[in-house]
């Protein structure tokens, strides 16, 4: 492996090049204009799969650094990520891509019972129990906060916790990694909301002003709930876009 690129760190290894790619463009290594080499080959060089580098280029293609051209390549277009995220719910993969272009911090961790959220009044925990886990997130090259967010696992799920010490692309992610899940299906419900003094706080805008809430209900293929998560955005740097089509005939 590349001696920059570490299996010392939970971070993985996608971000881990992702960030090794962004520092070499920021120095100049990767000129603005310039094409990364052949994936292939950059792949050899950086000593990684071609699935990490086509993750690690998804990032920064999102974050507005690069853009892949058709029969020129990946093009240099800028040395710094994008100051702004627009969530597009049009299909799975897209939805689930805002766990890879913001890194979540986790600032709490508790067991609760009952109800904590309104979100989970149609869902019974199975142990009786839930761990909530509270965080924060920022966009990929900023420290500035973008989002509040609060999850809630069965606490079946417990053993995820001392995984979360540390920064992570989502919560799911790590179940999935743990407890060999994944993510069939997501449900949201999109609204506005007035942000109250410790919400504004952590967004860093006016008590008062408005954020944007989003609550999403994450299951697996059997339908059972993986988590159920409510996340503030700030509106400055995070927005949503839906597309769909009218089926034919």
């Amino acid at each position: 492996m590349n001696k920059d690129l570490s299996n010392n760190t939970s971070e993985p290894l996608y971000r881990q090049v992702s960030e090794r790619l962004l520092s070499e463009i920021q120095a100049g290594q990767w000129a603005v204009g310039s094409v990364l080499p052949k994936e292939v080959d950059l792949a050899k060089l950086l000593s990684v799969s071609r699935v990490t580098l086509r993750q690690a280029l998804d990032i920064l293609e999102k974050g507005g650094v690069i853009r892949r051209v058709r029969k020129l390549g990946t093009q240099v277009i800028a040395q710094d990520m994008a100051k702004r995220y627009t969530q597009r719910m049009d299909n799975l993969d897209n939805i689930l891509r805002l766990a890879g272009q913001t890194a979540l911090r986790v600032t709490g961790l508790a067991t609760v019972q009952g109800t904590p959220d309104e979100g989970l009044r149609d869902h019974q925990s199975v142990t009786g129990h839930w761990l909530a886990v509270t965080g924060v997130r920022h966009l990929r090259g900023s420290n500035t906060l973008s989002t509040w967010t609060q999850v809630f696992l069965d606490n079946k799920f417990a053993g995820v916790a001392p995984l979360l010490e540390q920064e992570v692309d989502s919560v799911y992610q790590v179940v999935e990694q743990v407890y060999g899940l994944s993510v069939h299906g997501i449900a949201h419900r999109i609204s506005a909301c007035v942000l109250d003094e410790p919400l504004a706080r952590v967004l860093g805008l006016p008590v008062g002003s408005a954020g944007l809430q989003v609550q999403a209900w994450l299951t697996a293929a059997d339908g059972t709930l993986i988590e159920y998560v409510r996340s503030v955005h700030n509106p400055d740097l995070i927005s949503i876009e839906i597309q769909t089509q009218r089926e034919p005939g």
